[in-house]
């Protein structure tokens, strides 16, 4: 693993000319005005640091066969005509705004599964490169329908493909009419005829619908942000409407109804409303609890992503300069095993004193790298420590308001309960002492069986919110440990690939 990002030794390899052969001056002057870059096959993993290039001259940029996963620092190069970016793991296509002249995008072979972010492109794109990505379906194709200039279409090896393979040909060159070759294969003025005719209606319905589908589409987008939204808040147990007072079945109960019916003229209603206003803002409050807790809980963890991703970075300049020293100190031990070879000096002599040296050097760098990688694990392990200690209070806050305040609520609809047995009880006339007694009976089981109903219902969105609470913030801290082991993992096997690949080049020189 030489290269893991772009420089000027990676840029050194990348041109065909007689690039190899200037001195360092001229090198540098050539390599910042390069117009044509191909860094393909070189373990990059980050698109950084191009700031070496001339951001006028370069018009293509080839990067295919690399580690990259998401694509960024091209906004400069507002003169890009041609952009490869296949055989990486690129996820979605984001940040081409600057590229306003790019006509050739490449991303085949990448986890894509949507086409976007390309409306700066939709009056210069000819050719769009998708094949063997993720792409499940073909909605993309009415975004590429506005793509005027679009001439050359890949689609092929994606999930997408159904059979016959004829039958998908005609329905993409009936929406995306601009094409002239799709799938490598040119488009007959016959074919694009039959294409069209075969599909009139659907393109007639699909211009149709095109505005209600967005419409429906942000709908379903705002549903599925509020329902992620309560989720993360803990509230998903809570119906939404009317219920989430929880005092429906209370004012629905037989009993309550009937006292509230027969006396709307001595003050009952005023007291019912008293009661449900409190049940209401009891039920707020949580709601509004639920909601801070959840914005605090986010700020604290994008902080600790924000100062873990500074840290991984400091760490990962760390490595840079040592293998960079490493590097450094590796060509001189050539150029002096070269040179030494025609001073007189037996040859033997002179590459075993530096074979010797250079395992010397290998095997501090690799305690170095070591060093460095073991108290970086040691900071980033302090540091969730610290975050799950400020988690865990904050969910101890928020589960004893949420008890607080369902305690209350259980006790007020208890209290107006027992208020409407009363005023019931003192109502029942009957000259039948039997009667009467049965009546009361009645009463009271009614409200009974409405205060165990109540008291059960608030008993599980209680015991929901905080079991939620918990599951969240283990979670939290298993995907957090699982990350850290599997990038410590990750860091150990490239130290020991790298130091592996030195010995066997020490080996093959004392060959």
């Amino acid at each position: 693993m030489e290269f893991t990002v772009i420089n000027s030794d990676v840029g050194r390899f990348s041109r065909d000319d007689d690039y190899h052969n200037d001195s360092d001056a001229s090198s540098t002057r050539k390599f910042k005005d390069v117009g044509c870059l191909d860094l393909s096959c070189s373990n990059i993993l980050h698109i950084a640091n191009l700031c070496l290039i001339s951001s006028t001259n370069l018009t293509s940029l080839k990067l295919p066969v690399n580690r990259i996963d998401k694509i960024c620092n091209l906004d400069a190069y507002t003169n890009l005509v041609e952009l490869d970016l296949s055989h990486n793991h690129i996820k979605q296509i984001e940040n081409l705004q600057g590229l306003v002249k790019l006509r050739r995008l490449t991303l085949n072979h990448n986890p894509l599964t949507n086409v976007q972010n390309l409306d700066t492109q939709r009056n210069c794109l000819e050719m769009l490169d998708i094949g063997y990505c993720k792409i499940a379906d073909y909605k993309f194709t009415l975004y590429l329908r506005k793509f005027t200039n679009l001439i050359s279409l890949i689609v092929e090896g994606n999930p997408c493909q159904t059979e016959p393979i004829y039958s998908e040909r005609t329905l993409i060159l009936s929406i995306v009419q601009s094409l002239l070759v799709y799938n490598n294969k040119t488009v007959t003025v016959e074919e694009r005829k039959e294409a069209f005719d075969t599909h009139s209606q659907l393109i007639a319905m699909l211009e149709k619908n095109d505005k209600k589908w967005k419409r429906m589409s942000v709908d379903e987008q705002l549903r599925l942000e509020r329902m992620a939204g309560r989720k993360d808040a803990f509230l998903d147990g809570i119906p939404e409407g009317e219920d989430v007072d929880f005092n429906v079945n209370v004012f629905r109960n037989t009993t309550v109804e009937q006292v509230l019916m027969e006396n709307s003229r001595y003050g009952i209603h005023n007291v019912y409303r008293g009661y449900a206003d409190n049940f209401r803002r009891l039920i707020t409050e949580i709601t509004k609890a639920a909601e801070t807790s959840r914005g605090i809980r986010a700020r604290l963890v994008d902080e600790f992503h924000c100062d873990l991703r500074q840290l991984i970075d400091g760490g990962v300049d760390e490595s840079r300069k040592c293998v960079s020293e490493f590097a450094e100190y590796k060509k001189r031990v050539e150029f002096n095993l070269s040179a030494g070879s025609g001073e007189g000096v037996s040859p033997s002599t002179n590459a075993d004193a530096g074979c010797g040296r250079f395992g010397e050097r290998t095997r501090v760098t690799w305690l170095t790298l070591m060093g460095h990688e073991d108290q970086l694990s040691r900071k980033i392990t302090k540091m969730i420590g610290e975050l799950r200690d400020l988690l865990e209070k904050q969910i101890v806050e928020f589960k004893q308001l949420v008890n607080n305040r369902f305690c209350m609520l259980q006790r007020q609809q208890n209290i107006f309960l027992q208020f409407i047995l009363e005023y019931a009880v003192s109502s029942v006339q009957s000259d039948d002492i039997n009667n009467r007694i049965s009546r009361v009976s009645q009463l009271t089981n009614d409200i009974s069986q409405c205060m165990e109903s109540q008291a059960s219902q608030v008993e599980r969105a209680e015991l929901y919110i905080t079991k939620s609470a918990s599951k969240w913030l283990d979670d939290v801290f298993d995907k957090l440990n699982s990350e850290e082991f599997q990038r410590n993992r990750r860091k150990i096997s490239e130290i020991a690939s790298f130091i592996r690949s030195q010995n066997e080049t020490l080996k093959r020189s004392q060959s």
